[in-house]
């Protein structure tokens, strides 16, 4: 259904509609099917009920009050900019709601109304999670300990292990074909093992002495990276046309989406036939993977990657990291009977 079927108040948010009437702090979702004498039903006891006094504790006033928090003013520029865009959809649908008021169940709702999005479906719980904690700090919500509706809700499974990396046919008809900038992109996310974003950012003043320094927009954590010795001799290649390394044509700076989008044009013409499928993130998991197999353990990868945690690092290493892990162990382990021996 368009948005112009729904009558005055209602509003449609993927799989679910919501009557809304800030006015008098109305803010209720709608099961029923709209255009039912069910849906009908509902909508003009919600049109008739009395006006009620906007709450001082309402979801507006919490967000306010988030986003001039210690706690917000700390996180990383790429972190608060994916915040707002969460914060800002839980804002339209709950602007006027109390956050007393929210239950469990109403936030599994918003997360299985998303979760054909997984991660988005994800984000959004975990964002409950922050502003319900806020809330309790603030006194908005009662409760005792640190827990708050939000944390009874599982967050859904990820389908895969994530990016694939791309494959070594894929890898190299692209390094045939792609156009100078495209293969530019490519060497820079392959030698750094960083994200697209901060790749896209990379200036030549970034890069001295054989080294890439960089702080991550996602984390905010300073690295301190040797190139590796390809990535040192294609770089000495690539004209300086700016301040960055990637530009366009006039030397200016290029969005992410501008880079997306060569990069999507590039793997269309390619006769691979899976080659669309494999996006510029997996080329992260492909330096992670090359990391493990140069014989590196998960600090010295870290120390690459940027990545704070083991899991991530399962995640990105997958096999290879388990398969190595284990010869190395079992290496351990036959040195240690031959030492039995020789005893």
């Amino acid at each position: 259904m368009t948005r112009r079927a729904l009558p005055k108040y209602v509003y449609e948010d993927r799989e679910y509609v919501r009557f809304i009437r800030r006015a008098r702090g109305q803010s209720e979702m709608m099961h029923e099917e709209p255009g039912s004498p069910e849906f009908w039903d509902h909508y003009n006891r919600l049109l008739k009920a009395e006006k009620s006094a906007p709450s001082k504790r309402n979801f507006e006033a919490l967000i306010l009050s988030y986003y001039e928090s210690e706690a917000f003013q700390k996180l990383a520029p790429r972190t608060k900019s994916d915040y707002h865009k969460y914060i800002s959809h839980i804002r339209d649908i709950w602007g006027d709601y109390e956050p007393a008021k929210i239950e469990t169940t109403h936030i599994y709702e918003l997360q299985q109304a998303n979760r054909h999005h997984w991660r988005q479906a994800n984000y959004l719980v975990q964002v409950m999670v922050v502003l319900l904690n806020h809330a309790r700090l603030k006194g908005f919500i009662k409760g005792t300990g640190d827990k708050t509706a939000a944390h009874g809700v599982p967050l859904l499974k990820q389908k895969s292990d994530g990016w694939e990396p791309w494959p070594q046919d894929v890898r190299e008809e692209f390094e045939e074909i792609a156009t100078a900038r495209a293969r530019l992109v490519y060497e820079l996310c392959i030698g750094t093992g960083q994200r697209i974003g901060d790749v896209v950012k990379i200036r030549w003043g970034d890069l001295s002495e054989g080294v890439y320094r960089v702080k991550q927009g996602k984390t905010d954590k300073e690295l301190w990276i040797p190139l590796t010795e390809r990535l040192a001799e294609y770089l000495s290649a690539v004209p300086k046309k700016g301040l960055n390394v990637i530009t366009d044509a006039k030397g200016r700076p290029v969005s992410y989406r501008m880079i997306a989008e060569e990069m999507r044009k590039v793997k269309a013409s390619m006769k691979h036939p899976q080659a669309k499928k494999y996006v510029t993130h997996g080329l992260r998991k492909n330096a992670t993977i090359e990391l493990y197999l140069a014989g590196c353990d998960d600090e010295m990868v870290k120390a690459v990657t940027g990545h704070s945690g083991v899991e991530m690092l399962k995640k990105y290493g997958g096999e290879v990291r388990q398969r190595l892990f284990a010869q190395q162990a079992q290496e351990a382990r036959n040195r240690m009977e031959q030492n039995k021996k020789g005893t």
